[in-house]
């Protein structure tokens, strides 16, 4: 199968890059008028060369002069192989270590050494070189890579340096980079009679002639006109390749080096990400909390702030956690790597991995915060799910945020969820809220705990009503989790429900020896008394006034022990429903009633009859009908 691979050149202005790359290629990728007329490379210039192995290669050609760092840093990003430039006659200088210190940063650790210019020193200057070179790349990216002396001029060399270059290629990572389909656009141009071209480095993914596509940051969409690489047209483009891309009906002006093609599912566009990060040894300063700096992922460059989370600063040589707020949204995937160049003067002064893009803002100096970075960077695809959703505790994550608070696409994410939720570690419910079997068991423990508590400060209540719990727990717990555990451990019987109300246990109260010989007093009270019951200040007074009265009371109404008639007339249940038997019997022989009516029936004063007859409307036995009463349905169905 063929293998695509980008190699990159890096290295000191003038020590030789583009014209070895012509030596090589047998092309100039000098290709402006005035980089040929200055004699230096100002942009990325692109070839291609076939390996002795058979591998098609692309390859870059960066500008080594410090002003165009931002154009080097453009192409860098799909750099598989380093092709690091040392002149023989000059040896490492400035750009040299910031060039490597840039694609070590990048992630690109196979690499072949040229030293150029050898036909400008003797033997021994060049084993002197040798020695420093070896010295310099021995804590780099490159220190096992092969060095191979070559002259441009003469020839010497060439056949070893394409045999490193062979090897070395054949051996390569050249795993695509992310899972998203999506091309950095590093070039935008014109070409008569077909319209606008961008060119890039496919990171991952297919790119199809005709496919429709999106530029991004925005939501500008177009389609493939056609598909260009190594000068060659093709139907489709595979991640690793240099490609050319055609556009349909969008113009020149409309984008710029930094913007990305996306094709298939949209990857995060992140303001505030969080990475692995390294300060480069050579850096003038450390990096500290809320530090300006320059965000180069790609060929995008944007402004940002840097703040260590895990120490004060990081120091040239450490690594550590950072949270950068960017002033302006970037694509970018979790796994991307990126540089840190100092705001002013610019500097490199480090890069690393991005591990969160979700955008969840993170405390400095917070261990949680600290190892979910930790896990994000490390874990698998499951682990990290089952983080993000832990991190929610029981309020759980909808399911459809989790591909972009991963940078997972979403097919894949899914296929790992189902896995998760048949083995019973992660639990679906709702509208596709997804929580951890342990933030289950939390959630109902801390359910139970409050139920029981309630029912131990409140033994004369039965139960907390649900409105109540979901209340208390509106922070904490997934209102639909609350329903979701209430009938599971109803259907258990650990649960008991009547209305709105919830009990843990058993269902009936159990009353103490002395609310229970109180109970009996209420009880005795009522039924020594006739129709007319009495208020709950002239029971209570009847019986002592015991402190717990009230509360008893309540308990028994809820019960159904004792029946209260608004506004505040206390009955025993068998005396109202002998009211309800003797309203029935003389409706039977009397088409209405009125109050004085039935004030005769029950031997009753106004006091007692007018909230009677109320109390008979509210539970359909009558029928207010001006001042009387007549039949209401639940007494005329026993009429017949």
């Amino acid at each position: 199968m063929t293998r695509n691979c980008i190699i990159g050149t890096a290295g000191h202005i003038d020590h030789g890059k583009t014209v070895l790359i012509k030596m090589l290629t047998g092309i100039d990728t000098d290709r402006l008028k005035e980089e040929r007329e200055r004699g230096i490379s100002i942009e990325l210039g692109f070839a291609s060369l076939t390996t002795r192995s058979g591998i098609r290669c692309g390859v870059i050609d960066v500008p080594g002069h410090e002003r165009f760092i931002r154009n080097m840093l453009s192409g860098a990003g799909g750099i598989d192989v380093i092709l690091l430039i040392i002149a023989a006659d000059e040896g490492v200088m400035p750009q040299t270590r910031e060039h490597l210190d840039i694609v070590g940063l990048l992630g690109a650790h196979d690499g072949v050494v040229a030293l150029t210019k050898i036909d400008l020193v003797d033997a021994e200057w060049r084993e002197l070189v040798l020695d420093d070179v070896r010295t310099y790349l021995a804590d780099t990216c490159l220190a096992a890579a092969p060095i191979v002396p070559i002259s441009s001029v003469t020839g010497e060399g060439k056949e070893e340096l394409l045999d490193a270059i062979d090897r070395v290629v054949a051996s390569a990572d050249l795993s695509p980079r992310g899972k998203y389909t999506r091309l950095p656009i590093d070039r935008v141009f014109t070409i008569q009679g077909f319209g606008t071209v961008v060119t890039g480095t496919l990171w991952a993914g297919t790119l199809r002639e005709g496919e429709h596509v999106r530029i991004a940051p925005g939501e500008r969409e177009t389609r493939i006109k056609s598909l260009e690489v190594h000068g060659e047209r093709v139907l489709e483009a595979t991640a690793g390749q240099r490609v050319a891309v055609n556009l349909h009906a969008i113009s020149r002006g409309e984008l710029v080096r930094g913007d990305w093609l996306i094709a298939g599912d949209p990857p995060p566009t992140a303001q505030l990400m969080q990475a692995k990060l390294r300060c480069v040894r050579g850096s003038p300063y450390p990096i500290k909390s809320r530090m300006r700096v320059r965000v180069y992922l790609g060929a995008s460059e944007v402004m940002g702030r840097v703040t260590p989370l895990e120490t004060e600063e990081i120091g040239p040589g450490e690594e550590g956690f950072v949270e950068i707020r960017l002033e302006e949204p970037l694509i970018a995937e979790r796994s991307d790597r990126f540089v840190l160049r100092s705001f002013s003067p610019m500097r490199t002064i480090g890069g690393g991995v991005i591990v969160d893009v979700s955008g969840t803002h993170r405390r400095r100096f917070r261990a949680g915060d600290i190892e979910a970075l930790r896990l994000s960077a490390e874990g698998t695809l499951e682990e990290r799910i089952l983080g993000a959703i832990g991190q929610r505790g029981s309020l759980g994550l909808l399911e459809g945020e989790l591909p972009a608070r991963l940078g997972q696409p979403p097919a894949e994410v899914a296929s790992a969820l189902e896995g998760l939720v048949r083995s019973g570690q992660i639990q679906r419910f709702g509208r596709g809220v997804l929580v951890t079997r342990e933030a289950v068991e939390a959630a109902g423990a801390q359910m139970a705990s409050i139920l029981i508590d309630h029912q131990e400060k409140n033994p004369l209540r039965w139960g907390l009503l649900k409105s109540e719990l979901k209340s208390r727990l509106e922070r904490q717990v997934h209102p639909d989790l609350i329903e979701l555990w209430s009938q599971e451990r109803q259907a258990g019987g650990e649960l008991h429900v009547r209305g709105d109300r919830l009990r843990f246990g058993e269902d009936r109260l159990e009353l103490s020896p002395r609310l229970g010989a109180l109970r009996e007093r209420i009880l005795g009270e009522l039924a020594a008394r006739g129709f007319a019951g009495p208020t709950a200040k002239e029971l209570f007074q009847a019986i002592g006034s015991p402190p717990d009265g009230e509360s008893l009371l309540a308990h028994l109404v809820a019960e159904g022990e004792v029946v209260r008639v608004p506004p505040d007339l206390i009955y025993a249940p068998a005396k109202v429903e002998e009211i309800r038997s003797r309203l029935q019997a003389y409706l039977s022989q009397n088409a209405e009633i009125g109050v004085p009516a039935l004030k005769d029936l029950f031997g009753l004063t106004r006091k007692h009859a007018v909230p009677l007859f109320e109390y008979s409307d509210r539970q359909r036995w009558t029928e207010r009908r001006g001042d009387v009463r007549i039949a209401g349905p639940r007494l005329r169905e026993g009429l017949g």
